[in-house]
């Protein structure tokens, strides 16, 4: 796998300077994030290639989790209680991986994990 850089892509309707820099900066970090993600992506697969795991794995997982993608899905809002009120808390594309309790402003984390909810419950 090679990836060649692509340049970040700029926004033109905005309206305001400040609102136009501030939308390309954080274009140009999401580009920097997923070409970050891209490399770590690509050495965690040679270092399981290297250690014996077969290739076609990889391929039928990835065709196993196309195919649940296909049936559509109710969308899930994941929410946890506030450590501070107790009260629910929604994760938000605004802060991502956090949301913020809008009864008493604590910042509550959304840690990410490879195992689904319904995984982690059943152990």
């Amino acid at each position: 796998m090679s990836y060649g850089y692509t340049p970040p892509p700029v926004v033109f309707n905005e309206r305001t300077n400040e609102g136009l820099t501030d939308a390309n900066a954080r274009i140009g970090k999401m580009s920097n994030t997923v070409a970050e993600l891209e490399v770590k992506l690509e050495a965690m697969y040679r270092v399981m290639i290297d250690q014996g795991i077969d290739p076609a794995l990889f391929e039928a997982k990835i065709e196993e989790i196309m195919k649940e993608r296909e049936i559509p899905q109710p969308p899930v809002i994941e929410s946890k209680p506030c450590p501070k009120c107790g009260m629910a808390v929604k994760n938000t594309a605004i802060m991502p991986l956090f949301g913020k309790c809008m009864y008493c402003g604590t910042k509550v984390p959304f840690t990410p994990s490879f195992i689904k909810n319904e995984e982690k419950t059943d152990s």
